[in-house]
């Protein structure tokens, strides 16, 4: 078999599917040994396949087989061996073979943990796999070339980073963990128990929010670090891709807890469990379709899997709508005995399930943007404003509810009791709007914000330690609250206090920027397998500390000629704030060199020489004559150069020189201004564009102006408060 990886993926395809027609037969007859036996072995089967087929994927990435056309776009004989290992998921094809990988490996934990609900549950969940197999084998990350190259592309500079190894698959674990609450649901949906799926599928939901959330987390870190704009979140569509199942996930989850402990929104958890898978499936097909291909750099452009994204996700809108259709009217209702106060944990719960589902929905409506507008007219993208707008008082309130609900008890709650438990939660307050003003007003809802974030460290922080003395699993909430407020606090302080200022160096200058003083010091280039690395040392001095930085700007030839540049800031990290370098663009010494009486001059370039101001303005070729013989033949070329004195109006010269004899006579030309001083042209360097000039005349004191033969850059010099308490949150 010429293509092993290929065909023990069909053999997966085909594994999967034998395991779903035996758990089918399982579902009519619980009693039928034989098909759970075949229905299990089969699955593990599918999961060894997947998993022989990964192994053989990276097995070409790291012995450089290019004739599998993946691994030439993605990998390259000079990558260091982590790098080797994240091309297994740089592109489409490979990612998506890491997801079947972790959905396997998850579906045989589910096997020997659902228990009575096995058959369904692994059919729903069998059915996932079933189609994404069928993405793996339409678009096969084995796929091969006729004539291998000697190397491959080579991965993407910015991808080469630790935090980017390890985030693509945190990611995708979250999005395969999101199947098996969906999963749990239409089981206990289908057999028409709308509550047993709850206390197994908790456990789930819980894993997938983490997992995700993580990977979410990791990306924002590594955009700070890596990029080079300072930032960590940008309402970029792809990134709000996953954003958007973790808001709807989190929802789900307090859904669920409330459903366990009062019978509560099971019409509700069921809608959130399948619009969590459903937005998986739904912003795969947004940043793989090609659809945000103009509107994100991040996008992928489409493969030809367009359409079967749009089915499978149709198919599994409709297998919930379906069940909600059929099932709604049998859902029993909570009775009195179960309803809620105003004033309760319980209502509590449900306000912020409502406006985590209305920032899901904004944010949808956002990043859905430019496919709607494709649908209508041009396809445009709304600005980040917009996020920031819809998400603001959204935000608001879910502080507010998160610094009073949690003190809150099930049932009936009165003012009178819960007023001093939020001592603490005032205090935070207090302190945190103190600390806002004093660093200037930003704003009501700003101030809001940070005011209500406060609120949630001081209450949270005061519950959670006394939650741990009594027993440390009860705190985890407490714990979980206290970092979205810090992390609320940390985004409030770096968005809205943080400074950030322009300046230019040359090589050996030093500028005073944001209270620091900044000496850029001498370049220093490395040459790389596909490129050149500028490192660009500063040595930064503020208040008797002095530390040294050296950001750097990589440049990278790609095959087909193009120039990418990729800038790598320095970040200078401490509790308050962090000092935040980022090299913007950067020049090396000019082609020009003056010494003594001697002037060299690239075309375009000018230079200070003493009182004169002397600019090359380009070649003039202005006769070609032959005198009789073959040796003889010359051309006379002329140089037009214009000449300031004291900044007056230029005089434009025309040197010439001829080229072609042993013997070429220097032309010479009288400069502007009182003095008798002229210039020479001595040679010219016609591929280098150049000139050679020497001056004649009276001794000049300062000469050439120096500072085009030195280095320059443009640098972004940035003060980020917060930082530390935005990571810790």
């Amino acid at each position: 078999m010429n293509n092993p990886g290929q065909f023990i993926m069909w053999l997966g395809l085909i594994a999967i599917g034998i395991s779903s027609i035996g758990y089918a037969i399982l579902y009519f007859n619980k009693n039928h040994k034989t098909a759970e036996t075949w229905a299990r072995l089969s699955f593990i089967g599918f999961a060894a396949a997947v998993t022989v087929s990964s192994i053989l994927l990276m097995h070409a990435i790291l012995n450089h087989e290019f004739v599998y056309s993946y691994v030439i776009r993605y990998s390259s004989r000079d990558l260091p061996l982590i790098y080797l290992f994240s091309s297994f998921w740089a592109g489409q094809e490979g990612s998506f073979l890491l997801w079947v990988l972790l959905a396997a490996w998850l579906g045989i934990v589910v096997i020997y943990t659902a228990r009575d609900m096995e058959p369904q549950v692994m059919l729903v969940y069998n059915l996932s796999n079933v189609f994404l197999m069928i993405l793996l084998i339409k678009q096969s990350p084995f796929a091969m070339v006729p004539i291998p190259p000697a190397d491959g592309n080579g991965l993407n500079m910015l991808l080469q980073d630790p935090w980017m190894a390890i985030h693509p698959p945190i990611v995708f674990l979250g999005y395969a963990a999101y199947a098996v609450p969906f999963a749990y649901a239409v089981a206990s949906w289908w057999n028409r128990d709308y509550d047993a799926w709850i206390k197994p599928g908790l456990p789930w939901a819980l894993f997938a929010f983490v997992t995700l959330g993580a990977g979410i987390i990791i990306g924002g870190f590594w955009s700070y670090k890596v990029l080079g704009w300072g930032g960590y979140w940008g309402w970029d569509p792809v990134e709000n891709a996953s954003l958007l199942p973790w808001l709807s996930g989190m929802a789900l989850m307090h859904g669920m807890i409330l459903q366990k402990t009062h019978k509560n929104l099971r019409k509700t958890n069921f809608v959130l469990a399948s619009l969590s898978f459903v937005l998986v499936l739904y912003c795969t097909f947004l940043t793989r379709s090609g659809v945000l291909a103009d509107f994100s750099v991040h996008s992928f452009t489409d493969l030809g899997i367009t359409g079967w994204l749009v089915f499978f996700m149709a198919a599994f809108v409709g297998i919930s709508l379906w069940l909600l259709a059929t099932r709604a009217k049998d859902v029993p209702i909570a009775g009195k005995g179960n309803g809620m106060n105003y004033f309760s944990r319980e209502f509590g719960l449900i306000a912020a399930i409502i406006l985590l589902c209305l920032s899901c929905i904004v944010t949808g409506l956002g990043t859905s943007a430019p496919l709607i507008t494709r649908l209508l007219e041009n396809a445009s993208k709304v600005s980040t404003q917009f996020y920031v707008d819809t998400n603001l008082p959204i935000a608001i309130l879910l502080l507010l509810l998160l610094s009073i609900v949690p003190l809150m008890t099930w049932g009936q709650n009165t003012f009178s009791k819960l007023a001093p438990k939020l001592t603490w939660a005032f205090i935070g307050a207090g302190v945190s709007a103190v600390v806002t003003l004093i660093f200037g007003y930003p704003g009501i809802q700003i101030l809001l914000l940070s005011t209500l974030g406060g609120a949630v460290v001081g209450m949270n922080l005061f519950l959670a330690i006394r939650l741990i003395r009594k027993k440390i699993s009860l705190s985890s909430g407490a714990v979980a609250h206290f970092g979205v407020g810090l992390m609320f606090l940390g985004i409030v302080s770096s968005s809205v206090y943080d400074r950030s200022e322009k300046i230019s160096l040359a090589e050996g200058e030093e500028k005073d920027v944001l209270g620091y003083s900044i000496l850029f010091k001498s370049p220093e280039p490395v040459q790389e397998a596909r490129g050149i690395r500028v490192f660009l040392p500063m040595d930064v001095k503020k208040a008797g500390s002095n530390i040294s930085i050296r950001p750097n700007i990589r440049s990278e030839r790609t095959k087909d000629g193009r120039i990418n540049r990729f800038t790598q800031p320095h970040i200078e990290r401490k509790i308050v704030s962090d000092l935040y370098v980022a090299p913007l663009d950067f020049k090396p010494p000019q082609q020009s060199h003056q010494s003594g009486n001697h002037l060299d001059l690239k075309k375009g370039q000018t230079v200070r020489f003493g009182d004169y101001d002397i600019t090359f303005a380009g070649f003039d070729v202005a006769r070609m004559m032959g005198q009789g013989q073959q040796d003889t033949h010359e051309m006379t070329v002329g140089a037009d150069i214009q000449v300031s004195y004291k900044d007056e109006e230029p005089v434009l010269l025309k040197p010439v020189i001829s080229v072609g004899k042993l013997h070429t006579p220097a032309s010479r030309v009288t400069l502007p201004g009182p003095h008798d001083a002229a210039l020479t042209l001595v040679g010219i360097d016609a591929g280098n564009k150049i000139i050679h000039l020497d001056y004649q005349g009276p001794d000049i004191a300062e000469k050439a102006d120096t500072s085009a033969m030195r280095s320059s850059m443009l640098a972004e010099i940035s003060i980020k408060p917060g930082m530390t308490v935005l990571w810790l949150g």
